[in-house]
């Protein structure tokens, strides 16, 4: 005798997989690995995502803080460092310029700076090439001496970028074309050799987007690919500016070109901000400061620190940006000009 249910026919369930029905812990961690110029795409979904994004994402991700470095001109031990400061009420968010209470060591003028995780890295100078490397823990204020790369760079001639949290120096390093990428691991503590990649030694501004090193030059844009341990040239962006600062927000490059103001890769954004004397990413915004006017009181004249905070997000194929703050942070002397000006993870 036949089985009666074996004899039908099996019939076909198609299910269709919801956020919704996942613990709202499991939907966050995959929220998180979601940049934020998507949120707000994500956001339209339902009431319930829209309230992940604006409320749940904030209590599982690292908070940073924005270090601003001023340095007195013509004076190459004068470092002066602030942190970006948020005052918020029931109505209104304001923020300023806090002078940092930590005492910094002195380091040397011009070096090149990324942050990994709360250190700041310096790396070579400008002057006259390198091989120093400098770390600054900045939740201890200890700044000590790393090992030195093995070729000495200038920074105004290199390009750094921190890909899968190492740091990769690219080029700097005069006639030494043999030697040209060197990577560093902060976890060992170690430099090595990362491919004998011929890169010219000429100026430039460099950002890591997507694990490779972007170097923006004037009229010209090349990436290196550590993974492949090779360059390419980029011909689609090409703009005939010169660029004066570069950065990356959630996984989109931004420079901050003489004449043009801010474009991402080879499109302008809707928003255009024509200076800036520093940019960076900061709690998934772009913030840019700059400088304006001048101030005279007795024999003290000062200039005051202006900031804008971008939120960031796409619409198709476009990058939007929208002002949520403007104004002014903090006040100067003249004689200040900005240094460094990174994100750091606390």
């Amino acid at each position: 005798m036949s089985n009666s249910n074996a004899d039908k026919p099996l019939e076909n369930y198609t299910t269709h997989p919801s956020l919704s029905s996942l613990p709202d812990e499991i939907v966050l961690r995959c929220l998180a690995r979601v940049p934020r110029s998507y949120h707000l795409n994500i956001s339209w979904v339902s009431k319930h995502l829209r309230a992940l994004v604006r409320y749940g994402l904030r209590s599982i991700r690292h908070k940073s803080s924005l270090y601003v470095c001023f340095q007195q001109e013509y004076n190459d031990s004068s470092f002066h460092w602030f942190t970006l400061s948020e005052t918020s009420t029931t109505t209104t968010t304001e923020y300023g310029l806090v002078p940092n209470p930590t005492t910094f060591p002195p380091h040397k003028y011009g070096s090149s700076t990324v942050a990994v995780g709360s250190n700041i890295f310096f790396i070579g100078r400008s002057r006259r090439p390198s091989s120093d490397l400098w770390i600054l823990d900045t939740r201890s204020g200890n700044m000590t001496q790393g090992p030195s790369m093995s070729v000495p760079r200038n920074v105004e001639e290199a390009a750094v970028g921190v890909i899968d949290g190492k740091i990769y120096v690219i080029g700097g390093g005069g006639y030494q074309e043999e030697i040209q990428v060197e990577v560093f691991d902060p976890k060992s503590e170690t430099w090595e050799l990362a491919g004998a990649e011929n890169v010219r030694t000429i100026p430039r501004s460099s950002a890591s987007v997507e694990g490779k090193v972007y170097i923006v030059e004037y009229e010209k844009t090349s990436v290196y690919n550590p993974r492949e341990c090779e360059g390419e040239r980029l011909v689609k962006i090409t703009v005939p500016d010169t660029v004066e600062r570069v950065c990356v927000v959630e996984d989109v490059l931004f420079a901050c070109f003489k004449r043009l103001g801010v474009m991402w890769f080879d499109t302008k954004i809707d928003m255009f901000i024509f200076h800036a004397d520093a940019m960076s990413e900061y709690e998934g915004k772009l913030v840019v400061l700059y400088m304006w006017g001048e101030s005279r009181v007795d024999d003290s004249v000062t200039k005051s620190v202006r900031c804008k905070l971008v939120s960031v997000h796409r619409a198709g194929d476009r990058i939007c940006g929208t002002i949520d703050w403007s104004g002014v942070v903090g006040t100067v002397p003249s004689s200040f000009c900005f240094l460094h000006c990174l994100a750091v993870s606390e």
